[in-house]
């Protein structure tokens, strides 16, 4: 081999490593602009983050806020639900009460028209005795006097005011 050939080789090996150096640089110098557009993105997406960070954080304290009326609207909502029930059971009692009262006060009734019935069967004078029937027994329903009241002759068109009795 001679000098020349070995300056050939030489040159060629220099000249493949500058080229090998180049492109390692160039590859460096890509890796690192990939890099640092890397951060920029990352830089980006975290203060988009923030950002929406901010707003999550307002509409989950809405959330939130819409969970609690709705709690406490559903707590109005029982409340009025158990006062409705207490008003209606109240109302059932009351009810109950004047059924019970209804049915004493016609007990009363029949004993009190029962008594008048057995003092008239009594009395020697009494309209059942004379011929003159002055009780009427009535219902409650119809507009006749109460049972066991007097006749009014006023206010009868039939009733000539004779009593019956006998006249002084």
């Amino acid at each position: 081999m001679n000098a020349s050939t070995i300056i050939w080789i030489v040159v060629a090996i220099v000249v493949v490593l500058i080229i090998v150096g180049i492109i390692i640089a160039v590859g460096r110098r890509a890796a690192a602009r990939k890099r640092e557009r890397q951060r920029e993105e990352a830089a980006q997406l975290r203060q988009q983050a923030t950002e929406s960070e901010h707003e999550v954080r307002a509409r989950e304290a809405e959330a939130e806020k819409q969970r609690a009326d709705a709690k406490l609207a559903k707590a109005e909502a029982d409340a009025r639900a158990a006062e409705a029930e207490r008003q209606a059971a109240d109302a059932e009692k009351l009810d109950s009460k004047a059924v019970e009262r209804e049915e004493a006060v016609k007990a009363e009734r029949l004993e009190h028209e029962r008594k008048l019935q057995r003092a008239d069967e009594l009395d020697p004078d009494g309209p059942q005795n004379d011929g003159d029937s002055r009780h009427v027994a009535d219902s409650p329903d119809d507009d006749t006097p109460e049972a066991g009241t007097q006749h009014d002759p006023r206010t009868d068109p039939f009733d000539d005011g004779d009593t019956g009795a006998p006249k002084h």
